[in-house]
């Protein structure tokens, strides 16, 4: 099996890791001739309780030296996509795309481009990249993949990985599995980035646990049909086994980094908003983050 794994943050660096342990042939297209240097020596995860396995991968900087004949991951950070899409668009032959972004707002921003053969993904585990070759498996929670026909075979494969470590679901409506996925952010990212707290502390606090309650009561009772897909319990429990883990949107604030409020947030505040629905909880939060991003910018 032949992987080209376009980023390589916390979940590109955990995705690759799994699969490079299967014995797949793995290699990154990462920006940084630093960080291919690095990933050439080894990819590192390290798990909870800080033991560690080392997996061979290969990585690289140019397009051009990725193999087409290859399932491609796509794990980047939304602003980073366009770049990528442009690339990909232009090769000769269209590989076969999984994209695993946070939120929604990726899908439009897809669609501007001619692409063939696209799935996508969502991912609950719980991962920390320490450096440029080092991941953290935090915590444990299922990859869910909503594909294109041509790649059954190849999901078939990624389900045989590690059914303990590494679970893999279906979809059959990538539509609802984003929907999906995004609500769970809305619920956890926006509250953990504001009050600067692992996502577990917003069971453990009971001030915390208020606020998260009443963020997840709004946005379940604004997707009325989403309510065999996702419940309160099913919120709660990503919070429980992601309990140590910092939130995408925390660990940017932390770093001094733009927060992805658009494609999560905001594309959420969008889409309750066509349907004649509220979210003054939300919007509240949203108004909160773009503020903390312009303060801590300046």
């Amino acid at each position: 099996m032949r992987v080209v794994v376009v980023g390589a943050g916390s979940i590109g660096l955990l995705i690759g890791s799994y699969l490079a342990q299967h014995k797949a042939n793995v290699t990154f297209w990462v920006r940084r001739e630093e960080q291919a240097i690095q990933l050439r020596e080894g990819l590192i995860r390290l798990d909870s309780m800080g033991a560690h396995d080392h997996f061979a991968v290969r990585a690289v900087v140019a397009p051009e030296e990725l193999p087409i004949d290859a399932l491609w991951i796509i794990a980047v950070k939304y602003d980073a996509l366009p770049e990528v899409l442009l690339s990909i668009s232009t090769l000769k032959k269209q590989p076969d795309l999984l994209f695993v972004q946070n939120g929604i707002g990726h899908v439009s921003v897809i669609d501007q481009y001619q692409l063939t053969h696209v799935s996508f993904a969502t991912v609950e585990h719980g991962a920390k990249r320490i450096d440029d070759r080092t991941v953290r498996h935090n915590g444990v929670g299922p990859i869910t993949i909503a594909a294109d026909e041509r790649i059954d075979h190849m999901i078939r494969w990624l389900q045989c990985i590690d059914v303990e470590h590494f679970p893999i679901n279906t979809h059959t409506n990538a539509e609802k599995l984003l929907l999906r996925k995004v609500i769970i952010n809305c619920a956890i990212n926006p509250l953990t980035a504001i009050l600067q707290v692992r996502n577990g502390q917003l069971l453990d606090n009971v001030y915390f646990l208020q606020l998260f309650n009443q963020l997840c009561d709004e946005l379940l009772s604004n997707f009325p049909e989403m309510e065999k897909e996702l419940s309160y319990e099913d919120i709660a429990s990503v919070c429980r086994r992601t309990a140590s883990n910092q939130s995408s949107m925390l660990v940017d604030r932390l770093k001094g980094k733009p927060m992805e409020i658009e494609t999560i947030v905001t594309a959420v505040l969008q889409k309750i908003e066509q349907r004649g629905g509220h979210a003054p909880f939300l919007k509240l939060l949203e108004s909160m983050l773009y503020g903390i991003n312009g303060s801590e910018a300046s």
